[in-house]
């Protein structure tokens, strides 16, 4: 069955295009700069806590942090992906008031879940954070609301496409963080989540003064739209971005302290690998939701295709490089101490590849109506469920191993099903290209296993160069279309096929 496909016609319909095509170049393109602040910023302050204490204390900040996400997860970071589909949408279809009504909405059911997940780990905090005190749980809530406040002004500033505004903020709270990082570790340890706290705080403060201000109208005809989609992404959020960081929580409880460390830092290491598609998606979100209330689906169908393979080019090297080179990287960032975690960081590398190649699919389906917008979610928590069940099977045998392999195992199922959705609606890649594609992925198998069983300097470097050069024999073709495109005044080239399912 052919998807409704009433693109605008002529001249109309090819500005619209350049301006979708435009607005999503320009997005990236800041979300990049703001995203390698945040990367970055993770790294350094993860790196300073474990070069400052032992892998045990490495773990339980690690810990604290992930407890605190994870519970924006489900709150604020639904709303501000209602936020993002909702204000550019309904500003497209019915006008600035409509959407500063949904805005206010939005906002009220920030505070008030923000508010109930916050006192619930005050009241759970002891129980989830084994050895935390009350002035540690005190500390984690502080970080829950302001992580929270952050999570939902930043998909604001997207969804008003404020990318710049965004990254501008991004590196000024990253600066100040990562300044006040250094005078805690040294003079106040006990209050290395504060700069977090200020930090978070300050940006969602920048981003409010920073948004246009429009009188609310009347509430457009969207509540079950609305609800069904925040409380669909809530799950599919917390399922999905929370079992990475909930799999920290996790590893404290069923590893040693050595270990859990060694997979805290091996998690500091694969985090910024998260932040390239998860730019490319803020900017893309909004400019889809904004492509489905115009009706141009061929449009999000190319534009699909373009971009699962462009992170693919960009995605596979590198994180297969990396995997390859991970325990000398853990020895020379965090120290000798967690070397051991080489096996831990490649299993997840192998995931995060996974979930980098659905990102677009996700955001594609998210931007449809309920009906497909319910499919990531879904396909999260039983994923989820999939890698609680590894863990229960394995996480006491194997340790941080075994939480590794339930996070792949999951990512396996959120990350398959909207992929395989997707392109059964858009058309499969030609079986050259998918055999090309498993031969690439055994090669890094390969290599990268026997990069972590004998991490020698002589071993490391034949792995990097073999597999570079084997992938870019396998993908030379598409590399040179992927840089002619990029070079392409125009952006992407028309699309020519409808988006069918």
């Amino acid at each position: 069955m052919t998807v409704r496909n009433d693109t605008l016609p002529g001249a109309a319909g090819q500005a619209a295009h350049r301006r979708l095509v435009g607005r999503l170049l320009r997005g990236t393109a800041w979300s990049m700069v703001g995203i390698a602040a945040l990367g970055l910023t993770r790294l350094i302050y993860t790196a300073l806590v474990g070069r400052t204490g032992d892998p045990a204390r490495l773990a339980e900040v690690n810990a604290q942090v992930s407890l605190a996400f994870f519970a924006t997860f489900a709150t604020a970071a639904a709303t501000g992906a209602g936020a993002s589909k909702f204000l550019p949408l309904l500003t497209a279809s019915s006008g600035p008031a409509a959407a500063a009504a949904v805005r206010r909405r939005l906002r009220h059911w920030t505070i008030l879940s923000t508010g109930t997940v916050t006192a619930g780990i005050a009241a759970l905090g002891p129980w989830l954070l084994p050895g935390t005190g009350y002035d540690g749980v005190v500390e984690v809530c502080a970080l829950t609301v302001a992580y929270g406040a952050y999570s939902y002004t930043k998909s604001v500033l997207y969804g008003f496409h404020l990318a710049h505004r965004y990254a501008v903020l991004e590196v000024c709270a990253d600066t100040a963080i990562l300044v006040l990082t250094v005078a805690a570790v040294w003079w106040a340890p006990d209050l290395v989540l504060a700069p977090l706290v200020i930090g978070y705080a300050a940006f969602a403060i920048g981003a409010t003064l920073s948004t246009p201000r429009h009188v609310p109208g009347p509430i457009p005809p969207v509540g079950a739209e609305l609800g069904g989609f925040v409380a669909f992404t809530a799950l599919g959020i917390a399922a999905g971005q929370g079992f990475f960081q909930i799999s920290m929580v996790v590893a404290r409880h069923t590893a040693d302290g050595g270990d859990a460390g060694a997979y805290a830092a091996a998690m500091a290491l694969v985090s910024p690998a998260f932040f390239l598609p998860r730019a490319l998606a803020l900017a893309f979100f909004p400019a889809a939701a904004e492509a489905v209330g115009r009706g141009d689906d061929r449009a999000l169908a190319q534009h699909t295709r373009q971009l699962t393979r462009l992170l693919w080019l960009a995605a596979a090297p590198a994180l297969t490089v990396a995997a390859i080179v991970g325990t000398p990287a853990l020895r020379l960032v965090f120290g000798p101490s967690y070397e051991g975690g080489g096996p831990v960081l490649a299993i997840l590398l192998g995931a995060v590849l996974l979930y980098v190649l659905a990102v677009p699919s996700v955001n594609v389906l998210s931007a449809q109506p309920l009906r497909f917008a319910r499919i990531p979610p879904l396909a999260s928590t039983v994923g989820g469920l999939v890698g609680a069940v590894t863990w229960l099977v394995l996480a006491e045998r194997l340790g941080a191993v075994g939480v590794a392999c339930g996070y792949l195992a999951g990512m396996l199922v959120q990350a398959g099903t909207p992929l395989t959705i997707t392109f059964r609606r858009i058309g499969p890649p030609r079986p050259a290209t998918a055999a090309r594609v498993v031969l690439s992925l055994l090669v890094s198998v390969g290599l990268g296993w026997l990069a972590v069983a004998d991490p020698q300097p002589i071993v490391v470097g034949v792995g990097v160069v073999g597999y570079l050069a084997i992938f870019c024999v396998l993908f030379r073709r598409d590399l040179v279309a992927t840089a002619r495109i990029v070079r392409h005044k125009g952006g992407f080239p028309k699309p020519s096929a409808p988006l069918t399912t």
